[in-house]
């Protein structure tokens, strides 16, 4: 399991799209998972990222993460999943609040990123699917190249993300998640799902603003 972060860390990193919280998700569990003094070959190939050139010419942030669920209370449940998202075998319990990377906000303010239940999204794993289907329910065409799942029999299931990356920002010097692209003009998202409060200068903290962690 790897404790997720507070809502405040994370919105001071600039995680302020579902674009760049799939990236952050991904380097922070393949961080927990390298973190450790020993892991063995196959619990290294559970989170793998890469940089990919497509035959357009384009270039995309190849994420793939196998992630364990409850099978049993999968399909006793009726198929429903975010609950049922365990944690990576043997990888670090937590990570430092003080991640070593900088991020500029994003030049576009809109879609902003939704927020989630932070009682039910309570780990890196359960962060990455959550968003990763939420950027797949906001593609028009589910049969894409950005991302899909795949339930393996073992208890497993394979997130596959292609997210378009502007290479040549990262070769000059800047980092994957400054670098990563929207994907879509909006977002859909669960029905008891609210917007992340953007605080700027001009907002007066009162009463009828709700801090949160």
């Amino acid at each position: 399991m790897v404790n997720l972060i507070t809502k405040a860390a994370k919105q001071a990193l600039n995680i302020d799209t579902v674009e760049r919280a799939i990236v952050f998700g991904a380097l922070a569990l393949r961080a927990a998972i390298v973190g450790r003094t020993e892991f063995d070959k196959d619990e290294d190939r559970d989170v793998l990222i890469d940089i990919v050139t497509n035959r357009d010419n384009t270039t995309s942030l190849s994420i793939d993460v196998l992630l364990p669920f409850g099978s049993y209370s999968f399909y006793s449940q009726g198929g429903s999943i975010i609950e049922n998202i365990q944690t990576l075998p043997n990888a670090l319990l937590s990570l430092t609040d003080q991640f070593n990377f900088t991020t500029e906000p994003s030049t576009e303010l809109l879609p902003a990123i939704p927020d989630y239940d932070q009682v039910v999204i309570n780990t890196f794993e359960k962060y990455l699917f959550h968003y990763s289907s939420i950027l797949w329910a906001s593609i028009e065409n589910k049969r894409n190249k950005i991302v899909s799942f795949r339930f393996n029999p073992e208890g497993t299931i394979k997130l596959d993300l292609a997210i378009p990356f502007d290479i040549n920002k990262w070769l000059l010097g800047d980092n994957y998640i400054n670098s990563v692209l929207r994907v879509v003009d909006s977002y859909q998202v669960p029905e008891t799902s609210n917007i992340l409060s953007q605080l700027t200068n001009d907002q007066i903290l009162n009463n009828d603003l709700l801090l949160t962690n």
